[in-house]
C-alpha cells in the first residue's frame, strides 16, 4: 500500500535540510579560516614577537635600518598610538597637534600618523600603554595581511592549503617582512586583498549592489584612516585592475563590467566621505611635503632577485656585496622574490594564458612590476636614466607623494593569487609542493632577533613625579638630542604629552618654520659649525622653549654646543636639565 505525500510536503521537505547543510558548511568554513587566523598570528609572535613578548611595555617590535637609529620610527608610531588616545580623552583636535614643533604644530593629515588604528586601540594605550599597543598592532599587521590574501586565495581555490599558501606569500613575504623593519602604517595592508574579494563577489553576484558599494567604500576610507599613501595607490591599482579585467573579458561581459565599473565609481565617493576629515586636514591646511616629489623612488630591479638581510637567506660574501649596491634603504627594498617564484610566475602564465584569470593576473603582475620601478630604472644602484611610465603618471596631483616602490605590495598579491591557482591543480603536485617549499626557505624572515625587537629608552625622569619640578604643565621642552636622532617622542608619550616639544619627529619633513633652522645641526649633536650663541639663541627665541633636556651618556659635543648659554643644568632621572627663563646669550634675549 502506498501513502501520498501532499504536494506541499514534497515541494518544502528538502529545503530546510539544504538550508540545514548550507548553515553547517558555512559554520565550518568560519571555523577554519579562524584557525587559519590564529596560526598567522602564531607564526607573527614567534618570527617578529618574541621578543617584546617578554617585556612588551619596554620593547618595541623592529629596529631601525642602523644601529643608530634603532627604534626610532617606532618612537613616531608609538607616540601617534598615545596621541590618538590623548586626543580622544581630551577633546582635542588629532589632526592639527600643537604638542610637537612648537609652537606651531604639525599637520598630521602629512604624517603616518595611523589615527584609524589609534582610535580602534585606544583602550589598549589607555590601559597598558602606547607601547603595548604598538606591539599588538605589529604582531598582527603580517598576520591579518596572510589571513585577507587567504580569504582572498580560498574563493578562486578548491584546497585549503592552496589558499594558505597564497596567504604566507604576502604576510610573510619579502615586503611584509622588510615594512616590519619599521613601518607600521604600511605593514598594515590587509584591506587591499580584502578590497578585491569583495570586488569578485561582486562580478560573481553573491552580493548586491548596495553592499557591494557599502562594503568597499568603507573598506578603502578605513584604509585612508590607516595610510593616505597606501588608499591612494589602492585607488589606482584597483582602477588599473578594474579596467583589465573588463578589457580581456571580451564584447560578453562589456555591459556587466561598465556597471562593476560605476558601483566602484561610487565605492570611491563614498570612501571620501569615510575618509573626509583626513582629506579635508590634507588639502586646506599647509602640506610639509609640498614640492617634493618621490617619482623617483623606485625599487631597483636587481632586487627582485638580490636579497637583503631580512631575509633568512641574505647571505654573506657575494650576495651582502650584491645587496649593499642596491638602491634605497633597508625598509625600501621590497622586491625580492628569487629565481624559483619568478620560474613559477613564468610557468603560471604560460599555463593559464587561455584563460581569463590567467590573463588577468600576469597582465596586473606586468603594471605593477613596471609602476613599481618608478619613473627611472635602477639597476644594482645605477641610474640608467631610461624613462618610465611612472615618470608621467607621478605627475598627477597627491599620488606623486607615493613611493613607487611601494607599490609591489599589488604584485606580491597578484603573485599570491597566482601561486595558489598553480598549487591547486591536481597534475605533478608533489613537485609545484616542492618548489613552493623552496620557495618558502628563500623567502623566509631573517630569524636572528637584531631585526626584531629593540628596547626603548625609558629615562626614570618621565616616570617619577619629580618631572613637575623641572618642567612646568604646558611648557615647551627643547628635548637632545634633536628630532630622530633621539627619543623625545617615547619621552613625551610616557609624559601623559604634559610637555610640547620644540621640534620632533613625526615625518622626515619638517614645518616651514623649522626648515631654516641651522642650529639643528648641532642639536643632533654633530660637530658645531661655528657662531652657535646666536643661531641656539635664535632657535629658542622662535621656538618658546622653556627648558632642555639633555639625555645624560648621550655621545655628542655638548659642552661646546651648549656651554655658550652659561646655564650650570640640574641633573635628574636621567637628565641633565637646563631652565631657560630669562636666558640672554652675547646680547641677545632668548626668552623674555
Amino acid at each position: 500500500m502506498s501513502v501520498a505525500i501532499p504536494a506541499q510536503s514534497r515541494r518544502t521537505g528538502p529545503r530546510p535540510r539544504l538550508r540545514a547543510a548550507a548553515s553547517a558548511a558555512r559554520r565550518s568554513e568560519l571555523r577554519t579560516s579562524a584557525l587559519v587566523l590564529l596560526g598567522y598570528v602564531c607564526i607573527s609572535l614567534l618570527v617578529y614577537g618574541r621578543q617584546a613578548l617578554g617585556d612588551p611595555s619596554h620593547v618595541v617590535v623592529g629596529s631601525g635600518q642602523t644601529p643608530s637609529f634603532a627604534g626610532r620610527d617606532q618612537s613616531a608610531y608609538v607616540w601617534f598610538l598615545g596621541w590618538g588616545a590623548h586626543s580622544l580623552t581630551h577633546l582635542q583636535n588629532p589632526f592639527l597637534s600643537g604638542a610637537v614643533y612648537a609652537p606651531f604644530g604639525y599637520n598630521l593629515a602629512w604624517a603616518a600618523s595611523l589615527l584609524g588604528p589609534a582610535f580602534a586601540m585606544a583602550p589598549i594605550t589607555l590601559l597598558f600603554g602606547a607601547v603595548v599597543a604598538f606591539n599588538v598592532l605589529a604582531v598582527l599587521a603580517p598576520a591579518t595581511a596572510a589571513w585577507t590574501t587567504y580569504l582572498l586565495c580560498r574563493a578562486l581555490t578548491r584546497r585549503f592549503s592552496s589558499a594558505i599558501a597564497g596567504g604566507l606569500l604576502v604576510g610573510f613575504g619579502t615586503y611584509e617582512t622588510a615594512e616590519m623593519v619599521n613601518h607600521l602604517n604600511l605593514a598594515l595592508v590587509a584591506l587591499l586583498p580584502l578590497c578585491a574579494l569583495i570586488v569578485l563577489r561582486r562580478h560573481r553576484g553573491t552580493i548586491s549592489r548596495r553592499r557591494f558599494v557599502c562594503e568597499l567604500g568603507v573598506a578603502l576610507g578605513a584604509q585612508a584612516w590607516i595610510s593616505t599613501e597606501v588608499y591612494a595607490s589602492l585607488v589606482v591599482f584597483g582602477a588599473a585592475a578594474l579596467a583589465i579585467g573588463v578589457c580581456l573579458s571580451g564584447r560578453l561581459y562589456w555591459q556587466r563590467g561598465r556597471t562593476l565599473i560605476a558601483e566602484a565609481a561610487g565605492a570611491v565617493v563614498l570612501s571620501v566621505v569615510v575618509g573626509a576629515p583626513y582629506f579635508y586636514y590634507a588639502l586646506a591646511y599647509p602640506n610639509p611635503l609640498a614640492g617634493n616629489s618621490a617619482i623617483g623612488a623606485g625599487a631597483d630591479l636587481a632586487n627582485f632577485v638580490v636579497p637583503t638581510r631580512v631575509t633568512w637567506l641574505h647571505g654573506h660574501g657575494r650576495l651582502a656585496i650584491a645587496a649593499s649596491h642596491l638602491g634605497g634603504n633597508l625598509t625600501e627594498q621590497l622586491a625580492y622574490m628569487g629565481p624559483v617564484l619568478i620560474v613559477a610566475l613564468a610557468i603560471f602564465a604560460f599555463t593559464f594564458r587561455r584563460q581569463l584569470i590567467g590573463r588577468c593576473i600576469a597582465l596586473f603582475a606586468l603594471v605593477a612590476l613596471v609602476c613599481s620601478l618608478g619613473g627611472h630604472l635602477v639597476v644594482d644602484g645605477h641610474d640608467l636614466h631610461l624613462k618610465l611610465p611612472w615618470s608621467w603618471i607621478g605627475q598627477l596631483p597627491l599620488i606623486g607623494h607615493a613611493l613607487p616602490g611601494r607599490f609591489v605590495i599589488y604584485l606580491w598579491i597578484a603573485t599570491a593569487v597566482a601561486v595558489a591557482v598553480w598549487l591547486d591543480q591536481a597534475r605533478l603536485r608533489v613537485v609545484r609542493w616542492v618548489a613552493f617549499a623552496t620557495i618558502a626557505l628563500m623567502l623566509a624572515p631573517n630569524p636572528t632577533g637584531a631585526l626584531w625587537g629593540t628596547r626603548i629608552d625609558t629615562p626614570p625622569l618621565m616616570n617619577e613625579g619629580s618631572l613637575a619640578r623641572y618642567v612646568s604643565p604646558g611648557a615647551t621642552v627643547l628635548a637632545l638630542p634633536f628630532g630622530s636622532d633621539g627619543n623625545s617622542m617615547y619621552w613625551q608619550t610616557e609624559a601623559g604629552f604634559s610637555f610640547r616639544l620644540a621640534g620632533g619627529y613625526v615625518s622626515w619633513a619638517v614645518p616651514s618654520q623649522y626648515s631654516g633652522l641651522s642650529i639643528i645641526h648641532e642639536l643632533t649633536g654633530r660637530r658645531p659649525g661655528g657662531q652657535e650663541p646666536q643661531r641656539l639663541c635664535s632657535f629658542i627665541a622662535l621656538t618658546r622653549s622653556d627648558v632642555i633636556l639633555l639625555r645624560e651618556g648621550t655621545p655628542g659635543d655638548w659642552p661646546q654646543i651648549l656651554g655658550p648659554l652659561h646655564i650650570r643644568p640640574y641633573r635628574a632621572g636621567g637628565f641633565a636639565i637646563y631652565p631657560l627663563a630669562g636666558l640672554s646669550v652675547a646680547g641677545h634675549t632668548c626668552r623674555a
